[in-house]
């Protein structure tokens, strides 16, 4: 089984949610409460979303028992998709955030990141 280098962490006193490939980030994109890591390569590394609780209508009880969530990216020439999938105690909370960025790719493609508490 492949190790999988990945960080989640929600911060409770200050409600920040964060989801990191442990990868450097070259620059973050401020996106009203998203700030999105890209790489070197123009890839999404990393996301960390402010007033968590808020911004994704999710209680901060079950944010701080929050245990798995993936992050795909479909990158496209004039824009990135990401789409959370956060694992909750009773439920699945999807969330899709379109980017009006160009990071440079010239053909879709797409990824997937899988994060977990251990």
């Amino acid at each position: 089984m492949a190790k999988i280098d990945t960080k989640m962490n929600f911060d409770a006193e200050e409600d920040i949610l964060l989801l990191s490939k442990n990868k450097k980030v070259k620059a973050s994109i401020d996106i009203g409460d998203f700030i999105v890591d890209i790489d070197y390569k123009g890839f999404v590394v990393g996301i960390e979303i402010l007033n968590a609780s808020e911004t994704l209508g999710i209680s901060m009880t079950s944010l701080k028992s929050l245990k798995k969530a993936s992050m795909q990216v479909v990158y496209k020439p004039n824009y990135v998709l990401i789409t959370l999938v956060m694992s909750l105690k009773n439920k699945e909370k999807d969330l899709t955030i379109p980017l009006s960025v160009d990071l440079g790719h010239s053909s879709i493609t797409s990824e997937k990141a899988k994060f977990a508490v251990v």
